[in-house]
């Protein structure tokens, strides 16, 4: 297993001249992830699409180590210092993997993930014939340890982490919250196929790799944490305000849904 380089326009600075390891999600078939690759090198990035055992569904730890050695030949025969890594849905899982636990995090230029379900997914259950869909599972061994692992602290800053509010893959849609790096909640496209192949997103996730920082994205420490699927607000350097307002932009949608359902049991 291992990845075609696809070169786009030459880069003027040196963060945009780090290529692009596109990680594929669960499933994901390489239409898919080549139509991404073709959104990042429009904004000039050069772009390695990974091809991953059992297309995903297997061992991410396996599939972490594909990552890995994709990462030294470009080290070793290319002579690049660090990559930019795009990891969509479950391949942002497997980027994590690697960072932390595979110790990679010192070759990271930036990584963005778009829909990633950082905390797990319950619909991972419908995915109980895979390794890949049995690890994916809120609480499961590989989620335990990806997100309680002190290297976590080693990406801060780093990292952003893209999702939307109605995504219907990612449950529940606060799994993509991450503690450290940056977040960015969308309310449009909806549905978790068009976000992880939207040019509109990947532009966002094309600036952040490129150095710069997507209007709306705000750092996790400063807005919350995930404890047990709960957002626990946290007060720093912000004041109350900006929480009381991450909160509800969080919990309106929920509100709504359950506004739905009361009123037809009302009827």
């Amino acid at each position: 297993m291992g990845g075609v380089i696809e070169v786009g326009p030459a880069p003027e600075d040196t963060t945009t001249g780090y290529p692009v390891l596109v990680v594929p999600g669960y499933g994901g078939p390489a239409f898919q992830t080549e139509l991404v690759a073709r959104n990042l090198r429009s904004s000039g990035f050069s772009t390695i699409s990974l091809k991953l055992p059992w297309m995903a569904m297997g061992d991410m730890t396996r599939s972490a180590g594909v990552l890995a050695e994709q990462v030294d030949r470009l080290r070793d025969i290319l002579g690049h210092e660090k990559v930019n890594i795009f990891g969509y849905s479950l391949g942002g899982l497997v980027a994590r993997y690697y960072l932390q636990e595979m110790d990679g995090y010192p070759m990271l230029g930036r990584g963005a993930f778009v829909s990633t379900p950082n905390r797990g997914t319950y619909i991972g259950y419908l995915g109980f014939f895979s390794a890949a869909g049995r690890q994916v599972r809120p609480g499961s061994p590989f989620i335990r340890a990806i997100n309680e692992s002190p290297a976590c602290e080693l990406l801060d800053g780093r990292c952003l982490s893209m999702f939307v509010r109605w995504d219907g893959v990612i449950v529940p849609t606060l799994s993509s919250y991450v503690p450290f790096g940056y977040n960015l909640l969308l309310d449009r496209p909806i549905l978790h196929w068009r976000a992880t192949t939207s040019a509109a997103v990947i532009r966002l996730a094309s600036e952040f790799l490129a150095g710069g920082l997507p209007d709306g994205a705000l750092q996790g420490k400063e807005l919350g944490m995930l404890e047990a699927g709960e957002l626990v607000p946290v007060t720093l350097s912000m004041g109350r305000a900006p929480g009381r307002r991450f909160w509800q932009a969080f919990s309106r949608p929920f509100r709504s849904v359950g506004g739905f359902f009361a009123s037809i049991f009302r009827r």
